[in-house]
């Protein structure tokens, strides 16, 4: 008979390299298939305590003041929760922080407060490993004994192996967290702002990066005639005139581009198949990292306001051709009246100038539809710095609106003096310069505008006062509550005007 064989004795070592390997794969699998931070919590304490052989376990996290709190803990009294919380080695975001061992908290420099909180809870030894995301500490866990316990080399690098895996998941819960109370918060602001602009007295939208309707308002959706179930198939491209759609479309796309809000106008088809014009004034929005999210916007219907703005350009237009028409009759009747034997042709052409500068200035203020005109734009038109005088006058000041009498009576006064420089000054020889410029005096509603001639013939003081000089001081002062100052030095002309002008709201 053979004698039996005793079976192999099993390596304890081996053993305990197996559980552990174990312990560590239900781990991944536990986190990998945890949905909550609670489910991470539970499978963390689960493997600390099987495999690092403690009755009592903790997990704690900073929280956003910056204080170590406990999480999820097993074993421990509340008590000694309240009474510890806060306690930590390291700071919050503290790089490559490591994990401490205490083989006996009695062999420690802790407060005696701290040490018999500890005794009382039946611990004597510990270890805090830490918790670490994205190579900073974000928390840690707690193992603890009841007798002094020495921590061997693998007990210690299991403890590390579990903190990289929890820390991680750890990490992945809070983002996931922050994520569904962000879409919360999203979808519960969507719902806010539906409710406020569904009966909104204009039109209101909302589109994503492709243009695709998210929300229209009660409004804009019976201006298309679109069912609120419809919304998310309806698009609105398709309303657009043709001849607007590339400009539309590039303004939009402009916004977008420098992250700017943006007006404009453009014709859509409504419900029953008729143009309308709308004034869009939207904003692109963007997430936190810059992706563009879409757009929203208002839309307002100005197809009246435009119908009423072209009806009133189109009676000015008639206006100003009728004055100007009229101007031309005066014009000719003041010609076949001056037509006699005794009449100078030089006070026919003076004559005649002024209509043309009462003209030009009249042409401006119809162009603004009567609102006034710039003092630059004035003088420009008036002394042709455009054209004939390209290069002999020179104009300098701040911006100045005018009013439609206050034009006029400059542009009147610039004639005369323009018309005196053609005939005796500096426009009078080929060399001859002319500035002028004008800016705001101290006291209020004061304009000083100082006409300077240069490089002219020499200049001899009048021995009477022309009509021209009597047109410029009148004008000064019955029109502008102002004065004209002439100043015939040798040089060249120098008049200073002085006017009393409302500074209109935006001017320097």
């Amino acid at each position: 008979m053979v004698p039996p064989q005793s079976s192999p004795v099993a390596n304890p070592e081996l053993v305990d390299q197996v559980d552990e390997a174990a312990s560590l794969y239900r781990l991944t699998d536990a986190l990998y298939r945890a949905r909550s931070s609670s489910d991470v919590y539970d499978a963390a304490l689960d493997a600390i305590l099987e495999t690092l052989g403690c009755g009592r376990a903790s997990i704690l996290l900073f929280d956003d003041a910056g204080v170590m709190r406990f999480v999820a803990w097993r074993g421990l009294s509340d008590d000694y929760v309240k009474a510890v919380e806060g306690h930590s080695p390291w700071k919050p975001g503290q790089r490559d922080p490591q994990p401490i061992f205490v083989e006996d908290i009695d062999n420690t420099d802790e407060s005696d407060a701290i040490k018999a909180v500890i005794r009382r809870e039946g611990i004597r030894g510990l270890a805090f490993i830490p918790l670490v995301a994205n190579g900073a500490v974000v928390g840690k866990f707690m193992t603890y004994y009841r007798n002094p316990h020495v921590f061997a080399d693998h007990e210690i690098d299991l403890a590390v192996t579990i903190a990289r895996q929890v820390g991680f998941s750890v990490e992945r819960a809070r983002a996931d967290q922050a994520r569904q109370r962000a879409e919360e918060e999203l979808r519960d602001s969507n719902e806010r702002f539906r409710l406020m602009s569904e009966d909104a007295p204009v039109m209101i939208w909302i589109c994503d990066p492709q243009g695709k309707c998210l929300h229209l308002n009660s409004m804009l959706r019976t201006f298309w005639g679109v069912d609120e179930e419809r919304i998310a198939t309806f698009d609105w491209r398709d309303t657009m005139h043709p001849d607007d759609e590339a400009g539309i479309t590039a303004e939009m796309v402009g916004a977008v581009m420098g992250q700017r809000k943006v007006n404009v106008k453009g014709r859509y088809r409504d419900a029953q198949g008729r143009y309308r014009v709308l004034e869009t004034n939207a904003r692109p929005h963007f997430s936190a990292n810059g992706d563009f999210l879409g757009l929203i916007g208002v839309n307002v219907d100005v197809t009246a306001r435009e119908d009423a703005e072209a009806q009133r350009d189109l009676l000015l237009a008639e206006l100003n051709h009728r004055v100007k028409n009229t101007l031309a009759v005066v014009q000719s009747i003041a010609h076949q009246t001056f037509n006699g034997r005794d009449t100078s042709p030089d006070l026919r052409n003076a004559f005649e100038g002024r209509l043309v500068a009462l003209a030009t200035a009249h042409n401006l203020l119809t162009q603004a539809n009567w609102k006034g005109a710039s003092l630059e734009r004035v003088a420009a038109d008036v002394l042709q710095v455009h054209d004939a005088n390209r290069d002999r006058v020179t104009l300098m000041g701040p911006d100045v609106a005018l009013r439609p009498k206050e034009a006029l009576a400059i542009a009147m006064a610039l004639h005369e003096l323009c018309t005196n420089a053609t005939k005796y000054g500096a426009l009078s020889n080929d060399a001859g310069r002319i500035s002028v410029e004008w800016g705001w005096l101290d006291q209020p509603n004061g304009l000083r505008l100082v006409w300077r001639e240069r490089a002219g013939p020499p200049v001899k003081p009048p021995t009477r006062r022309g009509f021209g000089s009597r047109l410029v001081q009148r004008t000064v002062e019955q029109d502008l509550d102002g004065e004209a100052i002439m100043d015939f030095r040798e040089d060249g002309l120098i008049c200073s005007l002085e006017a009393h002008l409302p500074r209109l709201a935006g001017e320097l």
